[in-house]
């Protein structure tokens, strides 16, 4: 099977991911105090810090639009989504490389924006939480983040990536949806504030070639609107 040429995207999104580190964790809880107001009781980062199932990434602001991981002529390195690729070795490479983030300051990488936790049982990854900052919302962070945790399922061979989501909360359940989640039941009473319903959503088996070809194209199509990010995913 041929390659399928990826189309270029010069334009570099401001924005990249890196895991949680101790010294997120203050600003982190600030972020999700701004997101989730009523949330009781808040995340224990730095227990989850510890914890062997949890995975957290940081979304953070990168200043300029080339202060970015392993940046090359068309902007920071990211994976390829070509056809007839191992998709996992692709993503296991471009994770290594971002580790050597030469061209950022400490101080790039504390402006935090973001976040998702991704708790991990079994074959599945369960996706806890995300939250982007008030004033940050609406430039494709969220999404990014959602990116992110799927490329580190997609690594760590769970087979379903799943979460609860409140059913009043239409924004994020067609963003979930576009990313091949689906329906999967209810949760009566689940969020603790005004004990409304939580939907089940889970997708289909992201180890399948359909769903990672589907997957990169997504994947193009946020890179094409928001430009391309550094994601280092452990």
């Amino acid at each position: 099977m041929h390659a399928t040429q990826v189309q270029s995207v010069s334009r570099e999104m401001p924005f990249a991911i890196r895991p949680l580190e101790e010294r997120d964790i203050a600003k982190t809880a600030e972020i999700e105090r701004d997101a989730f107001p009523t949330l009781f009781p808040p995340t224990s980062f730095r227990r989850e810090l510890k914890n062997r199932l949890a995975r957290y990434l940081v979304a953070w602001r990168r200043n300029g639009s080339t202060n970015g991981a392993t940046s090359g002529p068309n902007g920071p390195a990211r994976p390829q989504y070509e056809v007839g690729r191992p998709l996992i070795g692709r993503l296991l490479q471009t994770a290594k490389s971002f580790r050597n983030e030469r061209h950022t300051t400490p101080e790039d990488r504390q402006f935090l924006v973001g976040f998702v936790g991704t708790w991990y049982m079994a074959d599945e990854a369960h996706i806890v939480s995300v939250g982007v900052k008030g004033d940050h919302r609406s430039r494709g962070i969220g999404e990014l983040l959602v990116i992110g945790a799927i490329e580190q399922a997609i690594v760590q061979l769970a087979e379903v990536v799943t979460l609860e989501v409140r059913v009043s909360n239409h924004a994020a359940k067609n963003l979930y949806r576009k990313y091949g989640f689906v329906d999967r039941g209810l949760r009566k009473g689940y969020y603790t504030d005004n004990r409304e319903d939580a939907a089940i959503m889970t997708t289909g088996p992201i180890q399948h070639t359909a769903y990672q070809q589907v997957f990169g194209k997504l994947v193009s199509r946020h890179e094409e609107r928001w430009g391309r990010s550094a994601r280092s995913l452990f």
